[in-house]
This record gives C-alpha cells, structure tokens and sequence, in this order.
C-alpha cells in the first residue's frame, strides 16, 4: 500500500502553544508537536508532498505463521486504535487539560503504511534473537519502500530523509510485539479527566504492548561495539512511547549523528527499550 492522503499546514488553533489566546485549556506539548511538523512541512522538498502533514511510520512485518495471519489486523486495528484514541491524549489527561481538539486532530493525522518482508531473504520471527545483519536486511526493505515512495534519495541533492521522521526510522513487528498488541483490549479508557491514581491503574491495560523501532540511519553508520554516535539502531518501543519517539525525531532534525536514549529492561537483560527524552 503507499499512503495518498495530505493533510493541510496546521493552524495556529493547533500550533501556537505559547499564545494563550490559542493554548487555553489546551496540551501543549500537542500543541507544540504541530509546531515542529509545521516547521517540517516548511522544509519539504521535492519528496512529493508525499504523506505531507501527517505523522506516523512504515511498518515492516517478519512473522508469517498460520497464527500470525489471523492476528495481524487485529494487531494493527488495535495498534492505530490506541495510538489515535487514546495515547495522544495522555499528557492533556496528566495535566488536566479539558479541550482535545487539539489531540483529535493530531490523531486524525496518524497513518501507518504496512510493508511484508521477502522471507526468502530475510527469516526473522523473533527480533530478540536478531543479528545485526538482519537488521540490515530489515533496513535495506525500508530504503526499498523509500525509493518507491520518493524516488532515490541518494541523486536528489535537494531531499533531506530528516524532514520527516517517517523517512528516517521505522517500525518492525515480529512474533512477540505482534501477540502483545493483540492483547491490547478493543476499548479504549475514557477520556474524561480523572485523579492520577485512576490514570495511573490503567496502565496495566496497555503497559506490556510493544513494537520495534528501528533507527536506519545510524544501522547503515554501526561499526560494532559501543555506544554513543556507534549505537547499533534499534530497540523496543513501548507502544504509549510512539507520539514521542516520532515527534522526538522530528524536534533533532539535521542532526545527523542524534542517537535515542534506551534504557535496559530488565537490568542486565540485554534488552534495551526506547527512553523518552
């Protein structure tokens, strides 16, 4: 599939988040993502408008079993379900802010495109157990989507990949994300503003739910070993962590050597989860 619909520069209404006569009663920080993807259709270049003015990610699919057939949509149903529905509402909800038409609007612009894989190259079911080099592979299928979306990036001088986090980094679902984002519940909570214990008590409902984020950019520069501008590329990404890992993208666009935060989880497991910066 590959995505037709744009959507318009946002409006003061929804970006101007240090106005008050704009950010009453209003989230700011959502408010404050559309200033940055204002800034980012400003710099648009010669991509095709491609997708322009909304936010989201390609999402490539590893796991191909009898099984997975039957919960793939209902993985990405439930997946944009509680992205839009839910999680870009979360810090109105924490700051007890009563107008969500700024955060219905940034969910009305989520999309994710949905790539399959060629499993005849690339055979890996349970990102746990990756190498490196199938994280290559997974990479070299997303600058394949790239291509067919824009054109090749590498001749066109005047196309910067780092105007739109969906050209940079991508996600990938396997066996494990992909049972955990079936689990999630088909009803969303309320969004009526409620004490932070009752906020807090439903994280339980989503907080095992995940998916893979993949930074493509620094896989092509990984040398092995290290941390720092040698990260390897890639970690979890906890599924209430999507607005802000896109929009954190977004925010260090031209830097060309930014790494995401991780943080290991367990201690000493080796497995390392996007951290929210």
């Amino acid at each position: 599939m590959s995505i037709k619909e744009t959507f318009p520069k946002p409006s003061r209404e929804l970006s101007a988040h240090t106005l008050p006569m704009f950010n009453r009663d209003k989230d700011t920080q959502a408010m404050w993502w559309f200033s940055m993807m204002n800034d980012s259709m400003c710099r648009y270049k010669n991509s095709g408008r491609y997708a322009e003015g909304s936010w989201g990610y390609t999402v490539l699919r590893t796991t191909y079993s009898d099984e997975s057939n039957t919960l793939w949509p209902i993985a990405l149903e439930n997946l944009r379900r509680w992205v839009t529905q839910y999680f870009v509402h979360l810090n109105r909800l924490a700051t007890n802010k009563s107008d969500s038409s700024v955060n219905e609007e940034l969910g009305r612009r989520f999309i994710l495109e949905e790539v399959d894989v060629d499993l005849e190259k690339i055979n890996v079911p349970d990102l746990d157990n990756a190498s490196q080099d199938d994280i290559k592979a997974l990479t070299n299928a997303f600058d394949s989507w790239l291509c067919n979306a824009v054109g090749d990036v590498d001749s066109n001088a005047e196309f910067n990949i780092q105007d739109s986090a969906r050209f940079c980094d991508f996600l990938v679902i396997d066996e494990g994300s992909l049972r955990s984002l079936a689990t999630l519940p088909k009803e969303t909570p309320s969004l009526e503003l409620v004490s932070r214990e009752e906020r807090r008590a439903r994280d339980v409902l989503y907080c095992h739910s995940y998916v893979w984020l993949v930074d493509s950019q620094a896989v092509k520069r990984f040398q092995g070993g290290g941390d720092g501008d040698n990260y390897d590329g890639w970690m979890k990404l906890c599924t209430k962590d999507i607005p802000d890992a896109w929009f954190e993208r977004t925010r260090a666009s031209g830097k060309w050597l930014y790494t995401f935060e991780r943080t290991e989880i367990p201690h000493g497991s080796g497995k390392l989860w996007y951290s929210p910066s």
